[in-house]
């Protein structure tokens, strides 16, 4: 077992998270494959551009300069993210996760976090060019880390991070709403009656619908959708909890 190995094992086992299920480790050694391709990019374009301005070439030294300059742009932006995301690993387990960055190992217990998703997908002519993933949980200390696209396939993890807390935490929420507690979401809320925000409710009996729609949680009531808070669900915490006990009560009424 190597040291880094080694460093998340023991928090792992001391947390009690369970049997090790997936790792995701850093995508440092990609984005330093990728430099090394547009390092290349960069030299020849820079040489072509000396050969330029030795033979008297203005025209093409001009044609030759923005491709020069994004490459130097992305030389580093990329050198940058390798050196950040150098050595990170992500550890997922049956009772939580390990995040180790840059030498910090920080361990996470479904049952006892909080989970705000914050993905945002980038857009060209209507084409998706990338996607962001940001989802900022709570540590066993009590801490708040935010994981992001520097493990590789955040698309397979981040889900997986949001169903297990999901399994984790439904039980206990679903047994305190049906006690006559009231949970609170941010600025949503909800009991075994009603959905609400501030001094804002619905009675689950006439919901007929919970849905995201543009960042906002939204309740459809006799046809039409009507924005429970403003705040956009990127700031809402256990927001895929909050749906699972909505889509229970409004099936129930």
């Amino acid at each position: 077992m190597d040291a880094l190995a080694r460093d998340i094992h023991e928090p792992a086992v001391r947390e009690g998270l369970g049997g090790h299920q997936a790792v995701y480790p850093s995508i440092a050694p990609a984005q330093r494959r990728h430099l090394g391709r547009v390092k290349v990019v960069t030299v020849v374009l820079a040489a072509l551009a000396v050969i330029c301005v030795a033979t008297g070439c203005p025209g093409l030294l001009f044609l030759l300069g923005a491709p020069l300059v994004v490459c130097l742009i992305a030389l580093a932006r990329y050198g940058r993210a390798a050196d950040r995301n150098e050595g990170s690993r992500l550890d997922l387990y049956e009772r939580g996760f390990t995040s180790a960055h840059r030498g910090h190992v920080r361990a996470v217990r479904y049952a006892d976090t909080d989970v705000l998703q914050d993905n945002i997908r980038h857009t060209y002519h209507g084409m998706t060019t990338k996607i962001s993933y940001a989802y900022t949980v709570t540590d066993t200390t009590g801490e708040r880390v935010t994981l992001r696209g520097g493990f590789a396939d955040p698309q397979e993890w981040g889900p997986a991070i949001q169903r297990a807390v999901t399994v984790a935490r439904f039980p206990q929420a679903l047994a305190r709403l049906d006690a006559g507690q009231r949970l609170d979401f941010g600025p949503l809320w909800m009991t075994a009656a009603e959905i609400g925000s501030g001094g804002k409710s619905v009675p689950w009996q006439q919901v007929e619908e919970i849905a995201v729609q543009d960042g906002y949680v939204k309740v459809r009531v006799a046809g039409r959708w009507n924005s429970l808070t403003m705040t956009p669900v990127r700031r809402i915490p256990n927001l895929f909890v909050f749906r699972a006990l909505a889509d229970r009560y409004c099936q129930q009424a």
